[in-house]
């Protein structure tokens, strides 16, 4: 269960965002708004999940996970400038802000008791976007399919789902998830092994995940 191998026509998610940074020359304008988009449209569907996972259905009256994925897409592409590749992938620098855009979310809602979520975060989010990622950020919340495995993640044990958050999604090593599961290495691997066995087979898993 791997995802689709790097072609001419399917290059690699951090050779599309290098280009946007003006590495592969060009103008600075609508042509890397247009491959921000594509960088952006492969990690969107995993940061939705991600966000979804996170934001349990008690707390989905005061907080959307939309909300959260809006404005980890504002930032990053108004930040686009201090992704540095050699520090890690695109993948792992997008899911960085998430979680800084979650963590920030929840303890200003914590404090300001009475405040939605969605009221918390950048104004006007959208508005700034290249309209290739706009269409992408709304699109992937009413994608069924990807809502319909969303769901059945939510029913996994604690242990499996915080495993899917951290090695699927987030794309930590087994050795940065031991740490965190307190787990040894090689049973993260085992688990990881299992999960995927299991979820292989449904529409969606392989392409959400890091295989």
């Amino acid at each position: 269960m791997k995802s689709p191998e790097p072609t001419p026509e399917h290059p690699p998610t951090d050779a599309l965002a290098g280009a946007v940074r003006g590495d592969a020359g060009g103008d600075a304008g609508g042509d890397d708004a247009r491959r921000f988009g594509e960088a952006w449209a492969r990690v969107t569907p995993a940061v939705y999940a991600w966000a979804s996972l996170h934001v349990r259905p008690p707390l989905r009256v005061r907080l959307d996970p939309e909300d959260i994925l809006q404005e980890v897409a504002f930032r990053a592409w108004t930040r686009f400038d201090t992704w540095d590749a050699e520090r890690g992938s695109f993948r792992n620098w997008v899911f960085g802000i998430a979680r800084h855009v979650l963590h920030e979310t929840l303890r200003r809602m914590a404090v300001e008791a009475l405040s939605r979520g969605g009221d918390l975060l950048t104004t006007h989010r959208m508005e700034a976007l290249p309209d290739t990622a706009t269409a992408v950020t709304r699109g992937v919340a009413r994608d069924e399919g990807l809502l319909r495995l969303v769901g059945e993640v939510q029913s996994l044990p604690d242990e499996d789902r915080r495993l899917l958050l951290l090695r699927g999604l987030e794309g930590l090593s087994h050795a940065e998830v031991a740490t965190v599961l307190q787990m040894t290495p090689d049973a993260v691997a085992k688990r990881w092994q299992r999960l995927c066995e299991r979820l292989r087979s449904r529409p969606r898993w392989a392409e959400l995940v890091v295989a």
